[in-house]
């Protein structure tokens, strides 16, 4: 007696519109965090899909867009300090050099 092969339900439409949110998530973050609208879209989708016994699927998708929503965050949030780090480093080169230069004119 030989078993019937199991038939993998396809994928819903809540998965593949949580996978392209994550997509459209990763390409839009960097305009003004226009991403955290479509990531928390796909957090939604993979809800949808898990309670539409989809629970595999739904489990990656939301796993893949926490994990990408962290991921852009901390990119985001590393660019940001760089970006004052840098700023901030380039004021004081500039305040040392404006200080000397006011030391060398004072003294004849």
């Amino acid at each position: 007696m030989t078993t019937p092969p199991i038939a993998s339900n396809p994928a819903s439409s809540a998965t593949k519109a949580g996978w392209v949110c994550v997509v459209l998530g990763f390409l839009t973050f960097w305009i003004f965090g226009l991403g955290f609208v479509f990531f928390s879209v796909a957090i939604v989708c993979a809800v949808v899909a898990m309670c539409t016994n989809q629970l595999h699927r739904g489990l990656v998708l939301l796993l893949s867009s926490l994990c990408s929503l962290v991921m852009c965050g901390v990119v985001f949030m590393l660019l940001v300090v760089g970006t004052v780090v840098g700023t901030a480093g380039a004021a004081v080169k500039k305040a040392q050099r404006d200080t000397q230069q006011q030391r060398v004119h004072s003294h004849p």
